[in-house]
């Protein structure tokens, strides 16, 4: 009996679920940063064994939106919620506040009337007394909505701990089914978004403060050239978009030091990935207010999904 289905993760900034998905799926999908909102869209994760094709989508890290930005990464999250089979909502033991923003996607799920598990990440950084602790007052607010949770598992991802028993329970609740995507796909984001993910990545890994997060990537030219000897080139030239004069500064660096290592970067991480020699060229532009002007949030709006 093979079953198959769509799990969404859900939660905070940080919870972990980036790292979770590549965990499950064995690759990385989705880039991952100690710093806030790493993930700004919907990026499915593809896990097939020879019981199952999980199909898990990383979603935003739920926040109260400012920007136009913020309301499309936010419409993502709703969207993934809508038509999976599960919800997996994870929570950073280290930091489980049930605020606003979390109490709200959580009544909003419920409402759906979706299966949802209560992932507990990062146990291994806390007392096994506050893992009760913070089952209680979940378990308490889902009551009080006249809801329960699935199921509750403490997970650490670090450590890999609990990772089976999540499966086995997903699995447990996903329908009869044929695979949906082949055995080979373990994402289904294309290589161009691979290439802007890789940069705004190295963006968020050198760049401090709100710098990345000001930044869009448009990639202006993905060219596949083939040489004299038939090997494969991916020729590339991208625009790294910011919202003022100082971060483009900051951006370039003294000497286009600072561009140059984001580059290197780059390029390294694209040729790994991608298993082709590629080149690299990146451009730095300013245009005020981005985040909140349609033109420039057409990469974010057509991966609403």
């Amino acid at each position: 009996m093979f079953k198959s289905g769509f799990v969404a993760l859900v939660g905070k900034p940080n919870a972990g679920k980036s790292s979770l998905v590549n965990s499950l799926v064995g690759f990385d999908v989705s880039i991952i940063t100690p710093k806030p909102q790493t993930t700004r869209f919907n990026i499915k994760g593809i896990r097939t064994t020879s019981k199952s094709q999980i199909i898990f989508i990383d979603t935003p890290g739920v926040h109260t939106p400012k920007q136009k930005l913020g309301n499309y990464m936010m419409k993502g999250v709703e969207k993934a919620t809508e038509a999976v089979d599960v919800v997996l909502y994870v929570v950073d033991g280290s930091h489980p506040v049930l605020d606003e923003a979390n109490s709200n996607i959580i009544k909003a799920v419920f409402k759906a009337s979706k299966k949802v598990i209560l992932a507990i990440n990062k146990v291994d950084a806390i007392k096994k007394e506050n893992i009760l602790r913070i089952i209680e007052e979940y378990v308490n607010f889902a009551r009080s909505l006249g809801y329960n949770f699935l199921d509750i598992i403490p997970i650490s991802v670090v450590k890999k701990d609990g990772l089976d028993t999540l499966i086995n329970i997903i699995e447990d609740n996903l329908p009869e089914g044929d695979m949906i995507y082949s055995e080979e796909d373990v994402t289904d984001i294309n290589e161009k978004d691979i290439v802007s993910e890789i940069i705004r990545k190295a963006c968020l890994k050198f760049l401090d403060e709100e710098v990345p997060h000001g930044i869009n990537i448009l990639v202006d030219k993905f060219k596949e050239k083939v040489t004299e000897n038939g090997n494969t080139v991916y020729n590339i030239e991208a625009t790294l978009i910011c919202k003022r004069d100082s971060h483009k500064g900051i951006i370039i660096g003294k000497g286009g030091e600072m561009l140059k290592r984001i580059t290197q970067f780059s390029l390294k991480e694209m040729q790994q990935v991608l298993g082709v020699r590629c080149t690299l060229k990146l451009w730095v532009k300013v245009r005020p207010d981005w985040d909140n002007n349609e033109n420039y949030l057409s990469n974010i709006k057509d991966k609403i999904r």
